[in-house]
């Protein structure tokens, strides 16, 4: 009987012990998981960024020589977006907002569109977009908040692995 006993205490304590460790490694298990969730979640976030960035900069180093046909204003600050270009950014920051800073684009595109320039519709498809009186200036510090914000999330995504992030790249 005494025997039985200390069986059934050893088939329970082992039982126990195993338990417990199934419990300590899918936690472990969990856990990782949801970290790796979050790292991913950060890269695609300065991902988005930097693509947005390079779009801004794209439409920022097209200037059409034959601006100045169409718009009698055309000056160094004056920004020409194609209606293209201008869906893109609309649609972008749209699909994206969750990676976005949502009050930074609500921002730009409330400037910018303070901007417009009000062009005859001929005109408008003449051209082919919009001519923003000032809107370089508003794109440029547009992308320079994007540029300081990509780095302060690669800081934090830095800080956060100890892996290096040889992959990101502004531009």
């Amino acid at each position: 009987m005494e025997v039985a006993i200390i069986g059934l205490i050893g088939v329970l304590l082992g039982a126990l012990i195993a338990g417990i460790a199934g419990f300590l490694v899918f936690r472990h298990i969990e856990l990782r998981q949801r970290r790796e969730r979050e790292l991913e979640h950060k890269v695609r976030e300065i991902e988005t960024i930097n693509l947005l960035n390079k779009k801004v900069n794209e439409i920022l180093s097209k200037r059409n020589v034959l601006m100045q046909d169409y718009v009698s204003f055309n000056a160094f600050d004056d920004c020409y977006i194609t209606i293209d270009d201008f869906i893109y950014l609309n649609s972008f920051a749209a699909q994206n907002s969750f990676y976005l800073p949502t009050y930074l684009i609500e921002e730009f595109f409330k400037n910018i569109s303070h901007r417009k320039v009000i062009l005859s519709p001929e005109e408008t498809v003449k051209i082919g977009g919009y001519t923003y009186k000032g809107g370089r200036i508003v794109m440029e510090t547009f992308s320079d908040q994007l540029i300081e914000i990509l780095n302060e999330k690669k800081q934090t995504l830095s800080r956060s692995t100890k892996q290096p992030l040889s992959y990101f790249k502004v531009q």
